[in-house]
């Protein structure tokens, strides 16, 4: 019994989609617009593309695509140059990922890696918050005895909690 070549390429299509498994792929086309960004990319032994998206509204998706141009020797507004560009895809067991983006994928990253990418989101967001001096100084201001008190419980607990996380780092 003959297999056809499209037997032959499914085959060998899901012999490599195992979980884990990385392959290389090349970037094909990558669509820059005001609110997203696609990246197509191909693998040799497949015909099927995968497509890449990030929303640029969504902070974990503008580090992801950060990550991803890092990894190439790129910055981050130099994203349309990827296309033609070696990419290492690792399946998750669902869909093909960016080997870069391992520590935000569920399961795979450390505990320090998802640490360092939770700190970083929050300092963006603290760094869009407007005017968050003022606010705080007033804040402060207004504040009552017992609110300052359990403020500063609370700071010291969260610093407790950071020096630990630096020692395990």
């Amino acid at each position: 019994m003959a297999e056809t070549v499209t037997e032959y390429e499914h085959l060998a299509a899901k012999k490599r989609e195992r979980q884990g498994n990385a392959e290389l792929a090349t970037v094909t086309d990558v669509a820059v617009g005001r609110e997203r960004v696609v990246l197509t990319a191909t693998f040799e032994w497949s015909p099927d593309p995968v497509r890449l998206s990030y929303d640029l509204d969504d902070d974990r998706d503008v580090l992801k695509l950060e990550r991803l141009t890092e990894t190439v020797g790129f910055e981050f507004e130099q994203v349309a140059f990827l296309e033609g560009e070696t990419l290492e895809l690792t399946y998750t067991g669902g869909e093909w990922v960016p080997s870069a983006h391992r520590a935000q994928v569920e399961g795979q990253g450390s505990a320090a890696e998802t640490f360092r990418t939770e700190m970083q989101l929050l300092a963006r967001e603290l760094a869009r918050a407007p005017n968050l001096p003022r606010r705080s100084v007033r804040a402060l201001r207004t504040a009552t005895t017992r609110q300052l008190i359990i403020g500063v419980i609370l700071l010291k607990k969260l610093l407790i909690v950071v020096l630990l996380a630096w020692l395990v780092l």
